[in-house]
């Protein structure tokens, strides 16, 4: 195997070719690559002052308010950016992240209980006692992926 290894200053991303004659051998190469493909542990967070990086992990709750997204951090510090929670979910698909309502997701780890609400609702508490409505649409979702499965269904 030979491994040759080209920077590109006009490229924006990181582009990979895989050459050779066995297709097999080309496929395990691929599956392996995209199996590596991880996403950051880290984000950073432009502010109106700064850029904030930090641990994915550390976040408990976004909040979308139009184009602006809430993060609320497991110290209970909160940083605004401008972004969609539609945006911030699809990026970050790989993460313990998920919609609880139309304008909201939360960190499932930092789930402690749900209560029933009212018309099918639920409330959603996490580990500091912040309590957050859950809408019935996406039950169904959070209950999937408590299970383990990494599909959240909305009906």
């Amino acid at each position: 195997m030979e491994i040759n290894i080209n920077i590109d200053d006009e490229l924006e991303e990181v582009k990979v070719v895989i050459a050779g004659r066995n297709i097999e051998e080309l496929a395990d190469i691929a599956q392996y690559l995209k199996a590596k493909n991880t996403s950051s542990r880290q984000l950073a967070i432009k502010t109106a002052d700064n850029i904030r990086v930090v641990d994915k992990e550390n976040i408990m709750l976004m909040e979308s308010f139009g184009n602006d997204l809430t993060f609320t951090l497991k110290n209970n510090q909160k940083l605004t950016t401008r972004k969609t929670l539609k945006k911030f979910l699809a990026e970050n698909q790989k993460f313990n992240f998920v919609q609880i309502s139309k304008s909201a997701a939360m960190n499932l780890s930092y789930l402690s209980k749900m209560e029933a609400a009212f018309s099918g609702n639920y409330y959603a508490f996490l580990t500091n006692d912040t309590r957050v409505t859950v809408s019935r649409r996406f039950i169904k979702g959070i209950l999937n992926r408590l299970e383990g499965s990494a599909e959240d269904e909305t009906f």
